[in-house]
């Protein structure tokens, strides 16, 4: 009898298969992306997908959702009576479409992929240990596919695969040795405090975004800092910047001030060695030091009192003093380290700050407005004091604030502007000064942090200088500040074409890398790094000095530009496929640029022990190599290791194995002179960084290549084996960073014959 009968005639539906049903484990959102879920509430990943909110747990046992199969009918619903000859016909429409595609992609000239009957296409690596010749014949040549290489590893495989494929398009998706997390999140921890604090904002461009491009991807780009909280969990003490007790108002803040013999020496050695950078009128300064003084000496019969803006300048000129010019002091007076004085100047900051909330004076003659051009005229002292210490965010924010002051008073009209009352010569050239400090110390920092600038050119009209004195006499620094303005606004340029939040195509990359070569071809020939003997000759030996710091000043900014440009191009995420031509052309030129960047600043590292006779060779500017130098140069040595992972050229893997060791002997060397200040501190991470990485991700290409390996110890780098390509045939000076690639580049012919004479770091 049947089921129908058994029933009394009644259809039973088919019993379905009962499933166990089982507590949940993960939270509802993780439960539906089948993803891990860690038990926290909010989980770390639905945290990490910006959806904590909805972050819940179910208390209802459920049971895991069916498998997604299609039912029995839908193949009689589609008409199908031969399963095999559907499947057939499927396999021809993905072959035609896929035909279609690479015919599309050749067309737009974006990476193809290679059509093979293998599910292996060209754009993946053999990474299996054993090797499947149908499957490789596709991307190997017949003599690459030799017995030897049946028992080849898969880190040879890659390497293999790597150099003969060197002419095929990059990939540029997740690279083939990626970084592991516990790395990543070990040497982007060591970048962002280079930088600034956790949780601050670093743009598109920097070393950071070219670290996370070495990884999986898996870990978030951007930590944000908490703001939901009232209570923050307990910080350990921390070493303070300085010790100086804090003063409440200028009574307290004055006797900070040492003996006019300390402060003679210091602001003497500072309009020697450092003033070339902000160009302080020295005449006027000694003038206002000198009212200071016999102010103070006659305290009691004087009714004044000293402007807290005028504090500000000195203490930022003491602070940021030579260090020979402390030694110096110490032998016949005691006085205060740098740090001490940078603090007193950042105390008469504050009380300039409390003066604006203190109630408006009804007289003409008193005013907390009194002083602030000479508060915008210390800002960018304090600013590079702070980033050659590593506070390069504290920086920026300092920079903003004093441009909102700077407009406050009107220093964003021109001097000259017929509405403004009478005003004395000197007014007029501290008011033109302290402006544009502020615009180079705006776009520098904002270049560094790829965050927004804050002046732009219709918000001011602020002449240049006249490139001559009132006698008729060549006014040097007021020549060289026109030129680096020229420069600034190239980098104003980049950051509102190519560092905001619409992420550009390649195009546009490369049409702002040519208006800053263009600008290099434009320079004056004294500007120049290949120079002419004769156009030094009417110089004496200071106005030599201060053109060999502008030049090196402008070069480092102007290479600063350049490689921020393609490493933004090359590591950036979240834009439009770019055609294969463009990213390679984009790859090559970050190569290059990091390559001379690493070069321009080891030679100049170099010429504090070495000088140079060639007065086209870089010089040590001063302090300010410690913020411009060194992390230009720990930055192009992150980029450089970055990509050349992503596109392994072997003619350019010598080279750049060279350029990464004379890097970090430098970052060894600075880090030992500098290893009981904070000037140091960028150093000493850079050290770290870059040998985690290297260690991690240079060696699986560079020692199958039999390349040198920099030692494990950091501390065991000798400096005496800093890089000298003269040693090799076809390769240019250290000494001329800017020598064309042909020149630099180790021929892949005599590649292997040279590995023998590189210096062993193994």
């Amino acid at each position: 009898m049947d089921s129908e009968s058994s029933q009394g005639g009644k259809c039973v539906p088919p019993r379905e298969k009962k499933t166990r049903r089982r507590l949940r484990l993960s939270c509802v959102e993780c439960t539906k992306r089948r993803q891990k879920c860690d038990r926290k509430h909010p989980c770390s990943l639905c945290v990490t997908r910006g959806v904590a909110h909805l972050c819940r747990w179910e208390t209802v046992p459920l049971a895991r959702p069916a498998p997604a199969r299609p039912p029995p009918s839908a193949l009689k619903e589609l008409n199908v009576t031969d399963p095999g000859a559907l499947v057939s016909e499927l396999r021809q429409r993905i072959a035609a479409l896929e035909n279609e595609l690479e015919q599309a992609r050749e067309r737009c000239g974006s990476p193809g992929i290679a059509h093979s009957t293998s599910s292996r296409t060209q754009s993946t690596p053999p990474f299996s240990g054993v090797t499947d010749v149908g499957t490789t014949c596709s991307t190997l040549s017949e003599p690459q596919l030799s017995e030897r290489s049946q028992h080849q590893s898969p880190a040879q495989h890659f390497a293999e695969y790597a150099l003969a494929n060197l002419d095929d398009e990059p990939q540029l998706g997740t690279p083939p040795f990626p970084l592991d997390e516990d790395a990543y999140e070990a040497t982007s921890t060591l970048a962002q405090l280079s930088l600034a604090h956790h949780g601050e904002f670093i743009g598109r461009g920097s070393l950071i975004c070219a670290l996370h491009s070495m990884t999986a991807k898996t870990t978030p780009r951007f930590l944000y800092a908490k703001s939901t909280d009232a209570m923050s969990e307990y910080r350990e003490s921390v070493q303070r910047f300085s010790n100086m007790p804090f003063s409440v108002n200028i009574e307290e803040l004055v006797p900070n001030l040492p003996s006019m013999l300390v402060v003679e020496t210091l602001t003497s050695a500072f309009f020697a060695d450092v003033n070339w950078r902000y160009g302080i009128p020295e005449d006027w300064f000694r003038g206002a030091r000198t009212q200071m003084w016999m102010s103070l000496q006659h305290r009691q019969a004087s009714a004044s009192q000293v402007n807290a803006n005028w504090l500000m300048l000195l203490f930022a000129i003491l602070a940021s003093a030579p260090e020979s010019a402390y030694e110096e002091v110490k032998r016949y007076s005691p006085t205060r380290c740098s740090d001490d004085y940078f603090m007193c100047a950042m105390m008469a900051r504050r009380m300039v700050e409390d003066d604006y909330l203190d109630a408006p004076s009804a007289s003409f003659l008193v005013s907390a407005a009194d002083g602030t051009v000479l508060g915008c005229l210390a800002t960018p002292l304090l600013c590079d004091y702070l980033a050659e210490r590593g506070r390069i965010s504290e920086a920026w924010k300092m920079v903003g604030h004093a441009i909102r002051n700077a407009v406050a008073v009107g220093l964003h009209r021109d001097p000259e502007w017929k509405l403004w009352q009478m005003m004395s010569a000197d007014e007029k050239l501290l008011r033109r000064r302290a402006w544009w400090g502020l615009f180079t110390s705006d776009k520098t920092y904002s270049t560094v942090l790829s965050r927004p600038q804050v002046l732009r050119r219709e918000i001011y009209d602020v002449a240049l200088y006249s490139p001559h004195n009132p006698d008729g006499s060549r006014n040097l620094f007021n020549v060289g500040q026109n030129v680096t303005v020229s420069l600034m606004e190239l980098l104003g340029e980049a950051l509102e074409k190519c560092f905001t939040t619409d992420f550009p195509g390649c195009s546009v990359f490369f049409e702002m890398d040519r208006k800053f070569q263009e600008w290099e071809e434009r320079l004056p020939s004294e500007y120049q790094l290949k120079l002419d003997a004769p156009i030094l000759q009417e110089c004496d030996s200071n106005e030599m000095k201060v053109l060999a710091c502008q030049r090196y000043t402008l070069h480092s900014w102007y290479l600063i530009g350049r490689l921020k440009l393609f490493i933004a191009s090359a590591t950036g995420q979240g834009r439009a496929p770019q055609s294969a031509a463009h990213m390679r052309r984009t790859m090559e030129e970050c190569i290059n640029l990091s390559i001379q960047v690493i070069r321009f600043q080891t030679a100049a590292y170099e010429s504090l022990s070495r000088p140079s006779d060639d007065l086209s060779a870089p010089v040590y500017p001063g302090n300010c190599w410690l913020f411009e130098g060194c992390f230009s140069l720990f930055e192009a040595s992150v980029a450089l290791i970055t990509v050349m992972s992503q596109l392994p050229c072997k003619e350019k893997v010598a080279e750049s194995n060279l350029a990464i060791e004379s890097a970090l002997v430098v970052f060894n060397e600075v880090a030992r002179r500098e290893h009981s200040l904070k000037t140091g501190e960028t150093a000493t991470k850079a050290l770290e960084v870059l040998i985690t990485i290297r260690e991690q991700h240079w060696p699986k290409i560079s020692k199958l290549l039999q390349l040198p390996t920099v030692k494990d110890e950091p501390d065991l780098l000798d400096p005496s084996i800093l890089m000298d390509l003269d040693r090799f045939e076809g390769s240019g000076s250290i000494s001329n960073p800017f020598v064309s690639t042909s020149q630099f580049m180790l021929s892949s012919e005599r590649e292997r014959d040279d590995v023998a004479h590189l210096p062993s770091f193994s």
